[in-house]
């Protein structure tokens, strides 16, 4: 093969890998379907979504630990949750309890939720607040 053969082909297969990562990020990179009455963030048309269910549901610590999931979800996600929701619900981490009713039912998630939210308030560093969640919730799964 020649110099312009390969050359040629070089481009051809970098253009076919570009085309195939872009159809894979947009794919991946696509806002999941609303959850209805679910905390919001805007798609990029513009249009409000939600992530978690709407704290006005609910009352007391219930409604607060929605409101935690609303106002950070960033940190719910990382933390685990320990009543024992990733077997049973499927649930990846403390953040999923709030995406559905779960959370509105559970004292453990209600908890991890309100104490994460006040030790990242104290600016206690992200591993710490996961080892003091597992040692206070972890003998609930």
């Amino acid at each position: 093969m020649n110099k312009k053969g390969t050359i040629a082909l070089a481009a051809g297969a970098i253009g076919v890998v570009a085309i195939a990562y872009a159809g894979y990020t947009s794919l991946h990179a696509a806002s999941p379907a609303p959850v209805a009455g679910a905390a919001c963030c805007l798609n990029g048309a513009g249009q409000q979504l939600r992530i978690t269910l709407d704290p006005k549901r609910f009352q007391g610590d219930v409604r607060e630990a929605y409101a935690v999931a609303e106002r950070d979800p960033a940190l719910l996600a990382q933390m685990h949750c320990y009543c024992g929701c990733d077997r049973q619900e499927g649930h990846k981490n403390l953040l999923d309890c709030f995406r559905d009713e779960h959370g509105s039912k559970c004292a453990i998630c209600v908890g991890e939720a309100r104490d994460a939210e006040a030790m990242a308030g104290r600016g206690v560093p992200i591993d710490q607040i996961r080892d003091t969640l597992r040692a206070r919730y972890a003998h609930g799964s």
